[in-house]
């Protein structure tokens, strides 16, 4: 099955805007078993439209159409589709109701155009827009390829693949077969290194796949099942994590495509109802930040010092040249931070004096990380970054996080791998 995707969209090809729709759909295509050799982007063009459908309908089985199924003049999609196929648009009565109903209830008239939003190629099967206005269309062609008519918001076009499409297309394309994907996050290891420690599972691999992926500051691994049914596909891949596990699993943080360490460790603080406070003179409150941004509850980050000399009778300078005094400064600093916020726990982070390695733009930094809790238990370590300064500071951020997270789930310390 060979599946050709297309991004529809001037800002896209300005770059004004970044594509993240095809490459997700793209995963999704290849957990499934189907091809995707060709996708492209045109702009919001009738003729460039055609032309990429002409190309398209010569290589691919199904044609997957991303955005231009708004309101305005310039969205074309489903309009220049509906021509080259010459199968009509037709109301979704239920986007309709929704459009109505949303006018309506703020009080606004709706415009003509905003019709345009409801409207399906006729035959094909509807797909609700969740989070918008804008109706899909999967339409099973008899005389040729197969199209999905997608909107083009992420936050729009992500749910209604992964809800209505996905089903759709294991049914029709899959025959029969159940299909269960699981994405298993790492950190503190690299992919090479990851890679060797379960070679004798990828080498062996037969149902399900297995696929490692380097990320900036993380590695994935991406299982893919296929049974006669959802619970049988899922629990080949809970199987086979488990094997992972025994192998890398000092290393493993989480589970799906949308997590993150960010959101582990807001979770984990959560459920143990713990508080945390933090002095950040390497990361400068970045730390403290980046968890601000996915608590649910506020109250779980009591607040931070960017600076240590509301604890310390030192200057910010003599901390972070601190040399060979790393190790109890930071516990120091931990557990001041620790008792005067008033938290469950307190994190610290400072730097020893940087030294060059070789390239203007990359510096050897080492960094002290350590964590002092209510119950007396603390953890401290160091880690040397080699890049330049801001890659040096987004992966302290990581270590941090991961130093929270094993604390909370009392996990030992391991060393970079």
């Amino acid at each position: 099955m060979e599946a050709e995707i297309i991004s529809v969209g001037t800002g896209l090809l300005l770059g004004q805007i970044t594509d993240t729709n095809r490459p997700y759909i793209a995963r999704a295509l290849h957990d499934m078993g189907i091809d995707s050799h060709h996708q492209s982007i045109v702009g919001d063009n009738e003729k460039s439209i055609h032309a990429a459908l002409n190309l398209a309908v010569s290589r691919a089985k199904l044609i997957i159409m991303i955005g231009g199924l708004g309101p305005t003049t310039d969205d074309l999609t489903k309009q220049v589709v509906s021509q080259f196929i010459n199968q009509p648009l037709i109301p979704d009565s239920y986007t309709l109701s929704k459009l109505k109903k949303w006018h309506d209830d703020v009080g606004i008239e709706m415009a003509d155009n905003n019709y345009r939003q409801a409207l399906f190629l006729k035959d094909a099967v509807p797909l609700k827009n969740d989070f918008g206005f804008a109706v899909g269309s999967f339409y099973q062609n008899t005389i040729g390829p197969d199209f999905l008519l997608l909107p083009g918001p992420p936050w729009e076009m992500e749910p209604m693949f992964d809800q209505y499409v996905l089903p759709l297309f294991t049914k029709t394309y899959c025959n029969g077969q159940a299909l269960s994907s699981l994405v298993m996050r790492y950190f503190g290891i690299g992919e090479s290194r990851l890679s060797q420690l379960i070679n004798g599972l990828i080498v062996n691999q037969t149902n399900p796949t297995i696929k490692t992926y380097a990320q900036k500051h993380e590695v994935v691994i991406r299982l893919k099942a296929t049974s006669s049914s959802e619970n049988k596909a899922n629990n080949l891949n809970k199987k086979m994590a488990t094997q992972i596990n025994q192998l890398v699993g000092d290393y493993f943080y989480g589970v799906g495509e949308h997590s993150t360490l960010e959101k582990v460790v807001a979770q984990l603080l959560q459920e143990e109802e713990k508080t945390i406070a933090m002095t950040e003179v390497f990361t400068r409150g970045l730390v403290q930040s980046t968890l601000q941004n996915v608590v649910s509850n506020t109250e779980l980050v009591t607040g931070g010092f960017n600076g240590m000399s509301a604890l310390l009778d030192l200057t910010d300078d003599e901390i972070e040249l601190s040399g060979d005094n790393g190790a109890e400064l930071v516990k120091r600093l931990a557990e001041l931070t620790q008792k005067r916020l008033g938290a469950n726990i307190g994190l610290a982070i400072l730097a020893e004096k940087p030294e060059s390695i070789g390239h203007q733009e990359y510096v050897n930094e080492k960094v002290w990380f350590g964590l002092f809790d209510n119950q007396q238990q603390l953890m401290v370590t160091s880690q040397i970054f080699a890049k330049d300064h801001q890659d040096n500071i987004e992966e302290a951020i990581f270590v941090a996080l991961d130093l929270v997270r094993r604390h909370l789930i009392h996990q030992d310390l391991v060393e970079r791998a």
